[in-house]
């Protein structure tokens, strides 16, 4: 069965909406500003700030009604991506709903106790179909940093299976004292900026955001009259049992996951859009893990182009794979590639293209997302223009 893409939302720190988010990886000049709470450090660490928009037709009509922040993100994303697909109340009834996060409403949990607030961090699922009215199967999914992308493979099953014509996968966090101090416990913050493929690269910062896919089978969208953007041609996942925080230092595990994403795919990918966060060695492992399996296949890794977001809008840890989706729907709408930011020496040990000072022509039309996280959890995902 052929599951396609009919509509993307995204709340970033360049504003609401993917025109915004596009617009900002365009411009790739995008820095981070100081936290806004100190988490117990000697200052405010570096964050991409994003705000969920209030005009947008899902937010909730006062923050404080079931949704803490990386809810009200993902309410947000989740409206703009169910307006572009012309969803309407009687096929959100039916449809299911996927939301991968890491900490969930963690602000409720952080935060000073209020009489009524409701005291879990993982109930955004039932915020946003509540909030919706998506009636068919619904999950959360916490695979740490790669739960976006879990949360849309999961989708692409769902509809494959027959369990639902419609998925609205998506994925949000915002920021959390706890998350950052526990980074920061690990060196794993870079104080200045996110610089993935730089030899000087310190380590993450952490971003705030949300995005949203909507699924769907190829047999819905022209029973519905709506445009696909991308097709889902191939998903691959895997999990390195190595460590409970650092890769597998071979990458096999993670080579593999990509192996299966390309299994079903028409060829190599013009385009990578890589989970690189800035940590020198996952990095590291990623790059030669994917581009080995690039070359496996049949490709030429030199020839295609990786490309890391994170630089200019943070590490969103259980959106970044979700981010990924939308980010590769647009590189395959614009035939182009991002620069990447913040580079100021390349990495020899990528064996891929950095794309550097602009956007670059889209070598073919097909785009691979790469999701790793936290417990060896690895999903990548093979998407191909329509038509």
């Amino acid at each position: 069965m052929t599951v396609v893409v009919t509509g993307l939302g995204a709340v970033t720190c360049f504003g609401a909406g993917v025109d915004a988010l596009w617009d900002g990886l365009l411009r790739a000049d995008r820095l981070p500003v100081p936290a806004p709470d100190a988490c117990g450090l000697p200052e405010p660490p570096p964050l991409y700030a994003a705000d969920p928009d209030p005009s947008a037709p899902g937010f909730p009509p006062t923050h404080g009604e079931g949704a803490g922040r990386t809810g009200a993100l993902l309410l947000s994303a989740v409206a703009e991506a169910v307006a572009e697909a012309g969803l309407t109340d009687e096929d959100l009834l039916d449809a299911g709903l996927t939301v991968g996060t890491s900490l969930g409403d963690i602000d409720l949990a952080e935060g000073p106790a209020a009489p009524g607030r409701p005291p879990a961090t993982h109930r955004v699922a039932a915020v946003v179909a509540g909030r919706f009215g998506i009636g068919g199967p619904g999950h959360t999914l916490s695979t740490a940093c790669s739960a976006g992308t879990y949360a849309v493979g999961w989708a692409a099953e769902l509809i494959e299976t027959g369990q639902a014509d419609v998925v609205i996968a998506c994925g949000g966090d915002a920021f959390s004292r706890v998350a950052v101090g526990t980074l920061h416990r690990f060196g794993l913050l870079d104080p200045l900026c996110c610089r993935p493929f730089d030899t000087g690269r310190a380590g993450m910062v952490t971003g705030e955001g949300a995005a949203a896919v909507v699924l769907e089978s190829a047999a819905s969208a022209r029973r519905r009259g709506v445009s696909a953007q991308a097709v889902l041609a191939g998903q691959g996942w895997s999990c390195d049992a190595h460590h409970p925080m650092a890769p597998e230092p071979s990458g096999e595990q993670l080579g593999r996951a990509v192996a299966g994403a390309l299994a079903t795919t028409s060829g190599p990918p013009g385009a990578v859009v890589l989970h690189r966060a800035g940590v020198a060695l996952n990095d590291s492992v990623e790059s030669i893990a994917v581009s080995g399996a690039v070359t496996a296949a049949g490709g030429d890794a030199a020839e295609v182009a990786g490309y890391a977001p994170k630089a200019v809008m943070g590490h969103t840890a259980g959106a970044a794979g979700v981010f990924g989706c939308v980010i590769a729907a647009r590189i395959l709408r614009h035939g182009l590639v991002p620069p990447n930011a913040h580079v100021e020496s390349v990495d020899p040990a990528c064996p891929m293209a950095v794309p550097l000072g602009g956007p670059v022509p889209l070598s073919r039309p097909s785009v691979l997302v790469s999701g790793t996280g936290f417990g060896g959890n690895n999903a990548v995902l093979a998407w191909e223009a329509t038509g």
